[in-house]
């Protein structure tokens, strides 16, 4: 769950992040790491709280995922909501945020080529919700 600290205006914004993998087993495994990231980070981040430096824990979790490319600031990513799933070697993620850099980099790194748009531009897309 989010706890908003702040306001803003980008809520709703119904993306869509397609990440095309060279392999289905690099898709499924990078979506793995995804789900895992937000199940540990749960309990160790606190949304809208400002952190300069990884906690020692977090920084452990990321170092055995081999995770080297997020800063402390985009953890909190991995808490907002999101959907996630596998259409072969593609891993599709939604959500409503626009701070996706965390899920960018992550999908880089793993070997994706990505594609991200506004559902709301693309209403006829399989993906998002539509106008």
């Amino acid at each position: 769950m989010k706890v908003w600290r702040g306001y803003g205006s980008e809520h709703s914004m119904n993306l869509v992040m397609i990440g095309q993998f060279k392999s289905v087993d690099d898709a499924r495994k990078t979506k793995q790491t995804i789900d895992q990231l937000t199940e540990k980070f749960t309990d160790k981040i606190e949304v809208g709280r400002t952190r300069n430096r990884f906690e020692d824990e977090v920084f452990a979790l990321l170092k055995d995922a081999n995770i080297y490319t997020l800063g402390p600031l985009e953890l909190e990513q991995f808490l907002y909501d999101i959907s996630t799933r596998i259409e072969e070697d593609k891993l599709i993620l939604t959500t409503d945020e626009s701070d996706v850099s965390a899920f960018i980099k992550l999908m880089i790194d793993r070997g994706a080529k990505i594609e991200i748009f506004s559902a709301h531009d693309y209403p006829d897309t399989d993906y998002g919700r539509g106008k």
